[in-house]
């Protein structure tokens, strides 16, 4: 004869494995849901570092090609050096928005904006024309509104930094005696 608690710990124990089994299954569930996810992370992360490589490429090409050290000071005082409004104390930024950089030169260089695949960041506001001095204010107007990082620039700084790359792709002559007359010109056609 069968004992009777022996049954029912066999039972027990039956409930158990069935439980062990449920856990387990679940467990494989939030495995694969984080394996998928951890995928997708990595993928970002690659893509990112791809977007990330590509945008030093052309940000190395450009200081390459840029010949005016007045350009390269325009550029660093404009991007690098910010001004507090409230308190006008003066740091450096650690960290750059080279897209934003990127922007104010990819009109004149669109064949490497398209070789290093950063077209879909200035495909809809970069024109589709030769670049006349109308046309890039006109760009330089529509700029601002698709990526800015909340980061105050100075006017000073940025008008200067627009008159030298004029200057340097030929839309303006540079006459350093006409350079405030131009500048207020820019400042005006940007408003």
């Amino acid at each position: 004869m069968s004992d009777p608690n022996l049954i029912w710990w066999i039972d027990d124990w039956e409930q158990v494995r069935q439980n062990v089994d449920q856990v387990t299954e679940e467990a494989v569930k939030r495995v694969q849901a984080s394996s998928a996810q951890a995928r997708q992370i990595q993928a970002q992360i690659k893509q990112d570092k791809a977007v990330n490589n590509n945008l030093a490429n052309f940000l190395e090409f450009l200081l390459k090609n840029i010949k005016s050290d007045d350009l390269m000071a325009a550029v660093y005082n404009t991007f690098f050096k910010v001004t507090d409004p409230k308190t006008w104390a003066v740091y450096f930024r650690k960290k750059i928005n080279n897209i934003v950089i990127i922007w104010f030169f990819a009109p004149f260089f669109r064949d490497k904006i398209n070789e290093y695949n950063l077209s879909n960041y200035y495909d809809d506001i970069l024109p589709q024309w030769n670049i006349t001095l109308g046309n890039y204010l006109w760009y330089i107007k529509n700029l601002s509104k698709k990526h800015h990082d909340n980061i105050p620039i100075s006017k000073e700084s940025l008008l200067n930094l627009l008159y030298y790359i004029m200057v340097e792709f030929g839309l303006l002559s540079s006459l350093p005696e006409k350079k405030q007359q131009m500048t207020d010109e820019i400042k005006n056609a940007l408003k």
